[in-house]
């Protein structure tokens, strides 16, 4: 099922108005056009009328995957980046390999090689093993942006390449996010999203690196996140660092037993305790 199949079906089921359905996300007459099939639209804008319709992502996007699963060379990025996040959820380096060949085909995509490449060296445990010109490429996808704060493409690559930079060089990166998103309760649901899995895995750097300090900041911020059903999973994981900050490794372990009874057991084993 096609992108604007699957949105109108949705649409239809909750027997919302095109215009009741993006709550003023996008314009009407744009939506038109996207349910119509005559305007191209990309998974992450998708998702906004979903969010704020407290659709269930994971379904919508497991109806939309099977379209293109015969057609590398149409398959749209946003489907591509869904997949390899998937098989990195479910510690699938083979699944990666083979998504990383596909990639590799393909032109303009080369925040996702790096992305899909980070995920194969993280879950095979390689890390020592990141070479100069890996580095050099990802520092370069953040200087090549005047305003990569801004960009979800950048954000993306920031929330999976934190392991690549030294303490000092992330804390510089993260102090940027920090007085961007300052007001991160104002933006959409994917800049929520993104801005809370970044500061999630800079919390990993600041515990391993015994920095408090920076780990405040990241607090702070997390903190303003809405208490939504969509980004519950950020509630636990912030009860899961200050425990590991407060040494308090028993209600730690409490909030990864959580996780693995809610099928995230591949995410708890990835913390650092």
């Amino acid at each position: 099922m096609k992108i604007s199949e699957a949105l109108k079906k949705y649409r239809q089921e909750l027997a919302l108005s095109q215009k009741e359905f993006i709550q003023d996300i996008i314009s009407p007459s744009q939506y038109s056009r996207i349910e119509n099939g005559t305007q191209e639209i990309n998974l992450s804008t998708a998702l906004l009328p979903l969010t704020a319709n407290h659709i269930n992502v994971t379904e919508f996007i497991d109806e939309v995957l099977p379209d293109y699963n015969n057609d590398d060379e149409n398959i749209p990025q946003d489907i591509l980046a869904t997949k390899v996040m998937a098989a990195y959820y479910n510690n699938d380096v083979d699944q990666l390999k083979n998504l990383l060949n596909k990639i590799n085909k393909l032109h303009n995509v080369q925040d996702l090689k790096l992305r899909t490449n980070l995920a194969i060296i993280y879950l095979e445990q390689k890390e020592k093993q990141i070479t100069p010109a890996l580095k050099k490429q990802i520092i370069n996808e953040f200087i090549k942006r005047d305003n990569w704060t801004e960009s979800t493409t950048t954000l993306h690559l920031l929330e999976q390449s934190m392991l690549v930079f030294d303490f000092d060089q992330i804390s510089l990166l993260m102090n940027s996010i920090f007085k961007r998103y300052e007001n991160i309760q104002e933006q959409n649901f994917l800049i929520q999203d993104r801005v809370g899995g970044i500061c999630i895995n800079y919390l990993y750097v600041c515990y391993q690196n015994k920095n408090k300090t920076q780990a405040k900041k990241a607090f702070n911020l997390l903190a303003k996140l809405p208490t939504t059903p969509e980004l519950f999973i950020y509630q636990l994981l912030i009860k899961y660092y200050k425990c590991l900050f407060a040494s308090d490794f028993s209600k730690a372990k409490e909030v990864k037993d959580i996780l693995s009874t809610y099928s995230l057991a591949n995410l708890a084993k990835n913390l650092p305790y």
